[in-house]
């Protein structure tokens, strides 16, 4: 039987489609595979916050100088934030924080370390230590990046720091479940920076900072687990954010 010329060439679109979601990494399942935790009896972990078992996890990298260079870390258990502290939740605590409408779920900045840590006391927490932001971000594995593989910044190519809501981006939640570890706000933990080798004369001037994205004009990139920032306590950035967190006791 003759064929039409439509009929000759008709492409099998449903085939094509399924072999190309096979090969794209983080395309046919871009779930994070998650640590199972069995939360002791006697703790409470509110719905917010994320329990973190005791126990030791590999901290900093060998090539990092200034970071604890690979080494393994003994934590207690603590509870941490899920997300960062979105700005909506701080103007209960600080009504004169100006949010604009629609933008109650993104994470808050210009907010100094001494009004986060104000904020977390507030609310019954604290700010967390920076092993403990570095655990609950890369679990127990040594992971590079919360979300394992490495993938490009969607925003690349825009100028200018663009924050996003706390919630966003489920595909790259880190092992224990947290969002924002890598890709959002730099977030200010408890610990003052330092490294061997620091000048005395900087020693306690600056508070370490964890989490954000590297960003320079049109460049985008992820910090790694184990990258540390640091600025001075009183500073005040709109890329500057933070999460608290608690002890279990």
């Amino acid at each position: 039987m003759k064929r039409s010329c439509s009929q000759s060439l008709r492409f099998p679109w449903a085939v094509f489609i399924g072999i190309l979601l096979s090969v794209l990494p983080g395309c046919s399942d871009s779930r994070v595979e998650q640590i199972e935790v069995q939360v002791p009896a006697g703790v409470t972990v509110p719905g917010d916050m994320v329990y973190i078992p005791a126990g030791e996890f590999i901290m900093g990298h060998a090539e990092a100088p200034k970071t604890e260079l690979g080494q393994k870390v003994f934590l207690k258990a603590f509870l941490i934030d899920r997300y960062e502290v979105a700005r909506g939740d701080y103007r209960t605590q600080n009504p004169g924080y100006a949010v604009f409408p629609g933008k109650e779920n993104y994470p808050v900045t210009l907010a100094t370390f001494f009004e986060a840590e104000e904020y977390c006391r507030a609310v019954a927490k604290r700010l967390p230590t920076e092993a403990e932001w570095e655990k609950a971000a890369r679990g127990t594995d040594g992971r590079k990046w919360p979300w394992r593989v490495y993938r490009e910044h969607p925003n690349m190519g825009f100028s200018g720091f663009i924050p996003e809501a706390v919630d966003k981006h489920k595909s790259w939640i880190s092992p224990y479940g947290l969002y924002g570890m890598g890709h959002n706000v730099w977030e200010w933990t408890a610990d003052d920076y330092d490294f061997n080798g620091m000048p005395g004369a900087e020693q306690g001037k600056f508070k370490v900072l964890r989490g954000g994205l590297y960003q320079t004009h049109l460049v985008i990139k992820f910090s790694a687990t184990w990258d540390r920032n640091y600025l001075e306590p009183t500073a005040r950035y709109n890329f500057v954010g933070f999460r608290c967190a608690r002890n279990t006791g």
